[in-house]
């Protein structure tokens, strides 16, 4: 059983992340898809942030940006679950 509620602790996770970072950007004039993804056998996550609203962006003023959103939405030991952020343009995502 405690198998079954780390699991859903992981799903509830990735959604409250998605949500925030969604909304997050929206406040911020940014529409964004967001797809978290659970690491197995980690309590970690990797996301994938991407929108056409960062292409005037620079690489380190997306992750400022991301990454201030998260500071605001989670505790510090909420944070060490993030593996990872990347914040693309759908053409970076393409490999173009």
């Amino acid at each position: 059983m405690a198998k079954l509620d780390s699991t859903a602790s992981a799903a509830g996770f990735g959604e409250r992340l998605k949500r925030a970072l969604q909304e997050g950007l929206r406040v911020a004039g940014i529409r964004a898809t967001v797809v978290t993804e659970p690491i197995p056998r980690t309590k970690l996550h990797r996301v994938l942030v991407k929108s056409a609203g960062f292409g005037s962006l620079a690489f380190t003023e997306r992750q400022d940006l991301v990454w201030r959103i998260v500071d605001r939405q989670f505790s510090a030991d909420e944070q060490l679950r993030i593996s990872m952020i990347l914040t693309m343009t759908p053409d970076e995502a393409r490999g173009e």
